[in-house]
């Protein structure tokens, strides 16, 4: 990318961050607030533009030659093609679901090109934390409520302006994971007891379980590899002997298909259920796995999507209200698979089953486990492909723009 070419690169930055922000605001209440849900949604659409018109722009530049004069190159044309491709998947995705989530994420995607992705994770660290903290701020002044929620034990559960406990948890998990994929070696003991002690606070404000237990995982595991010079010469005696060279090539494979291989359990669990051990993992799991059945009874599996009436909470709505009609699916890869469709769904365990490949050829293990924990995250909450919390889909995005070898020909 040339030095001079700054307004391509910024078409991004203004869409991603205008994206971030606008979608993190939407789940607060401050959507309550006279006519802000509406700029909100018009800010989202906004960035979607900007993404549409830096897609264009990089396309039209594959097709320029010397003495800047364009010509439909084999690249332009494959890139084109590959490009309506996973835009007619998207799309009928989109029109099936009536939900326009897919359209955003492949939007911001294919306009990260050029984009460097330690740079996307530095700038949206503290856009997140800004509209976060303004979000905190404006509950503590009074202005939006703090919605409370109490469990049959009488623990009361804060939702500190957002519209449900459990989100402040899922922002603060993924902070998480942005801030230890840029430092990349581990954190110290002190930032780890710190990190653990801000991690105990919101559990008890929240009582956000899930999230409480594997953001420790990430810290515990980022501190022990923050001591890396204490038992890295043994790891590599370790890495030399043949049991573990065996085992770490199961372990590769676990690594790599993850995502396919959660699926799978997900579905056996569900065949299973009410069944040992699936009751027991359904309990553990906050009734998870029955609802995900009862979706799959109620809804079907359709091959190119469906429009479901979600019911869940959130917001001022009422637990008693709600009653049975309750229905909604947390797992991400179950919800995927409702809403969009098996061809969607299909398309994004490839694109993961890649990603996975990718990053373990870099050889960064840290990365590779922050995207492992962030699968997992994905299994208990619905927010793989929320792309304003989910950056990690971003080191997939060369997969979706990169041009078909067999179509990158000569200019």
């Amino acid at each position: 990318m040339k030095t001079k070419d700054v307004v391509r690169p910024n078409l991004f930055w203004c869409a991603f961050l205008l994206y971030l922000v606008a979608t993190t605001l939407q789940f607060s209440m401050i959507t309550e607030l006279s006519a802000v849900a509406k700029v909100l949604t018009l800010a989202r659409y906004l960035s979607f533009a900007l993404a549409g018109v830096k897609i264009l722009w990089d396309w039209v530049l594959l097709g320029l030659g010397e003495g800047k004069r364009w010509s439909l190159t084999r690249e332009a044309i494959g890139c084109a093609l590959k490009y309506a491709f996973l835009g007619g998947i998207v799309l009928v995705a989109v029109v099936t679901s009536k939900d326009t989530l897919p359209l955003f994420v492949l939007a911001l995607l294919l306009a990260s090109k050029d984009v460097e992705l330690d740079r996307i994770f530095a700038l949206a660290l503290p856009a997140q934390m800004a509209a976060l903290a303004l979000v905190f701020v404006l509950t503590l002044l009074g202005v939006l409520p703090d919605l409370t929620y109490v469990r049959e034990d009488a623990t009361v559960r804060h939702s500190l302006g957002f519209t449900y406990p459990t989100v402040v948890m899922t922002y603060f998990f993924f902070l998480l994971v942005w801030a230890m994929w840029r430092r990349k070696k581990g954190i110290s003991p002190l930032v780890g007891v710190v990190l653990l002690a801000v991690n105990g606070g919101l559990y008890y404000l929240t009582d956000a379980r899930n999230g409480f237990l594997i953001s420790c995982v990430v810290i515990v595991v980022e501190m022990i590899l923050g001591q890396r010079h204490r038992w890295e010469n043994w790891a590599k005696c370790l890495r030399e002997t043949r049991a573990c060279q065996v085992v770490c090539r199961v372990v590769r494979f676990g690594y790599e298909y993850c995502a396919v291989i959660l699926c799978v359990l997900l579905a056996g669990l569900c065949i299973l259920y009410p069944a040992q051990p699936a009751a027991m993992l359904n309990t553990l799991l906050s009734d998870r796995i029955r609802l995900t059945a009862q979706a799959a009874a109620n809804y079907g599996i359709h091959v190119l999507g469906n429009s479901i009436q979600w019911v869940g909470y959130g917001g001022r709505i009422d637990w008693e209200s709600i009653g049975s009609s309750y229905n909604f699916v947390d797992c991400s890869y179950s919800l995927t698979l409702f809403n969009y469709g098996v061809i969607f769904s299909a398309l994004v365990l490839v694109l993961l089953v890649l990603l996975g490949k990718r990053l373990y050829k870099q050889g960064n293990w840290n990365h590779c486990f922050l995207y492992l924990m962030v699968l997992g995250c994905c299994f208990i909450e619905p927010r793989l492909l929320e792309i304003h919390l989910n950056l990690i889909l971003f080191a997939a995005a060369p997969l979706l723009y990169t041009c078909p070898k067999w179509l990158g020909g000569k200019r």
